[in-house]
Formats: C-alpha cells, structure tokens, sequence
C-alpha cells in the first residue's frame, strides 16, 4: 500500500478515532455515487476513501499501517485481498475443523445501552436522618432532538453495504476461500445513510445537556451508600435503553455536639455539680432531635451515659431505630462566689472535713 492514508483523508497522523470518523464521513458525502451519477474521478475518490477508512478505524490495521507502511503481508499471511485480524484467524480454523470452507457472522445494527453515571451528593446531618429532597444537576447525553438520535437528514441506502446492514469480504487461504460478514461500518447495521449529518450533535446522535434532577433520600441513609436512579443515565445508541444514574451520599455527621454512629446518635451534655449529687428531671434541647426529658439520678458519677433506646435513626433497611445515648459531663467550678463558697465550707464543717488549716488548697481549687 503506497497511499498516504492519512493525507487521503485529509488528517494528521494523530488524529483520533473520532477525528478519523468525521473526516471519513464528510469526504464519504462529498464524492458518494448517487451525488456523483457518471463522474468516474468521484467514484475512484469514493473507494479510495473507504479503503483508508477501513484500515485507519481498526487499531490493528492502523498499528501494522504507521509500522510498515503496508498492511498487506503481516495482516494476511495467507495471501489475497482481504484483512483479518488475530481473532479472524482463529475463526477460520474453528471454520475448517467444524467442516466448512466459509464463515459468516450475521450481526444486526450496533445497539449500544447508555452509559451509567455517578454523582457525588453531601448532605447534612438533618437531612441524612429524617431524609428530605435534593435538586441535582449534572450533565447527561440525550438522544438529539435534531435528528432523532440517527444521525442526519435525507434518509437513503448506504452506499458501503447498499442497505444490507453487512459486508462482505472474501480471501484466498490454504483451506480454500473464506468468507467473512459483518457489520456495516459506515452505517452501523442499519442500512442507511444520509445526505446531511445533523447540524445539532454532527451525526454522533447524542448531545450533552445540563439535566435537574429532584432526588428523594430516605430517612437513615448513610455515609457512603449508594441509590440507583434506573434509566437516568446517558441515552443509548440505536436503542432506547439508557443507561443508570448512581447517587454516592457524603454526610456530615456531626453538628453542635451531636454525633451520629450508624443508626445511634450521641450527644455530649455538662450537669452543673448540685444536679449530679442529687436527683434532677432535667429537659434538654438537643440540636436537630428536638426536645427530651431526662432523669438524672442522685450520685450520678462524671463520664456516665442515659440511653434513650429507639429513638436514634431509622435504619434504612428495616422499620426500627437506633438509640440515642446521652454522655454526661460534670465539670468541677473554679471560680464560687460567696454564698457558695460558704455554703460549701458549712457542708465540710459538718462532715467534720478540716479545711480551716487547708484553706489554702480550697482557694487553690476554687479561686
């Protein structure tokens, strides 16, 4: 093969494999046998163009191309016209040991289920407990509105595979002749063509959209879980089966000293001295739960904890709750003014403690 494919095409040897596809597509509408009727020069440059694409869209045929500059003898050892690649080969044994001389594969139009996607979604301690809605938004590929999602205007035969959705290519091998079909690459399987690509997605047959999305989170949901939006991912090609949406939850699980563990809430609460040493009914507003009333009993040591059991969160996979456990805290005074300290030091006197000659340490401790 002396022909500068890339230069054939147009295109830089760099090129990607979408850049190599449109620049395909544009040459292939421009020199096409039905707007070219008689013009011989067009229908060379027509099979010409096909010939370059067909090597420069397969990676194989492209690798061998910029190596050798040929993909004749290392792509087919076996000698003739066509191509086959290294699972080629093994289909052509299978072909011959099964006892036939030819192999043909009949495929239908590429139908390609949408992409899934995934989404990052925080949220707050609140929300992650009584659940609630939150707008989403996010980009999405949307079948073209344009064109329907088949790629262009004035519908007609493909010109490669003259509306038979396959081609067929026939090669000369030790075992006699072998004959592949498959699908289309120009027209996908679907036997058609078009005058005019979409000016919209450009004949890719998808555009991407910025997409809202309300998403309902159910109470209990956690850090790190995950919820399936079926069907809210990217559209798909030639079929209407989109792909799925995945929601990824990051919670934030700690506000004014509450804390949650999996389905238990925590909650750090001070009890003034007077409250732990002796019996108190005391009503705490706890931030976010709301109000609770909690009993607090004589001689209540610092570091103890109340539970509240069933009244945490929900778990998100059965109908029951966790509990809420409350840690007590009871900080010792540095400063008293003088009615305490008298009252504390008439408290010693009667527990016969001597803290006349260990006034000292008292007001160290107390101020």
């Amino acid at each position: 093969m002396s022909k500068d494919l890339y230069g054939v095409l147009d295109i830089d040897k760099s090129a990607s494999k979408e850049e190599i596809k449109k620049a395909y597509r544009k040459l292939a509408m421009k020199y096409h046998p039905d707007r070219n009727a008689g013009d011989k020069d067009a229908e060379a440059k027509f099979k010409e163009v096909n010939e370059a694409y067909s090597v420069l869209s397969d990676a194989g045929k492209r690798q061998q191309y910029d190596t050798y500059g040929s993909t004749g003898w290392a792509g087919n050892p076996f000698g003739g016209s066509g191509w086959f690649q290294g699972d080629d080969i093994s289909d052509i044994f299978n072909s011959f040991f099964g006892g036939g001389f030819s192999w043909t594969s009949r495929w239908q139009r590429r139908e390609t289920r949408g992409e899934d996607l995934e989404y990052d979604l925080k949220i707050d301690l609140k929300t992650s407990i009584y659940g609630g809605t939150e707008s989403i938004e996010f980009n999405r590929r949307n079948a073209c509105s344009g064109c329907d999602g088949i790629w262009g205007s004035g519908k007609q035969t493909c010109g490669t595979c003259w509306g038979q959705g396959q081609v067929t290519q026939t090669s000369q091998s030790p075992f006699g002749v072998i004959q592949q079909t498959r699908t289309c690459p120009d027209c996908e399987g679907s036997g058609e063509s078009f005058k005019e690509l979409c000016s919209e997605c450009h004949g890719e047959k998808r555009v991407l959209k910025k997409e809202t999305l309300d998403i309902d989170i159910p109470a209990g949901i956690d850090d790190g879980m995950v919820i399936k939006m079926t069907w809210e991912g990217n559209a798909g090609v030639w079929t209407s089966v989109p792909g799925d949406l995945y929601i990824r939850f990051y919670v934030q699980s700690e506000e004014n000293w509450l804390t949650r563990d999996w389905a238990d809430l925590h909650y750090d609460l001070e009890l003034d001295l007077i409250e732990a040493v002796l019996w108190t009914k005391k009503e705490v507003n706890i931030p976010i739960i709301g109000k609770r009333s909690i009993a607090v009993e004589a001689g209540t040591q610092a570091e103890s904890i109340l539970k509240i059991s069933g009244d945490g969160v929900k778990y998100i996979d059965r109908d029951a709750k966790g509990d809420l456990i409350i840690h007590l805290h009871i900080p010792i005074p540095k400063k008293l003014g003088k009615k305490e300290r008298e009252l504390y030091e008439e408290l010693a006197s009667e527990k016969k403690l001597n803290v006349n000659s260990k006034k000292w340490v008292f007001e160290k401790i107390f101020g």
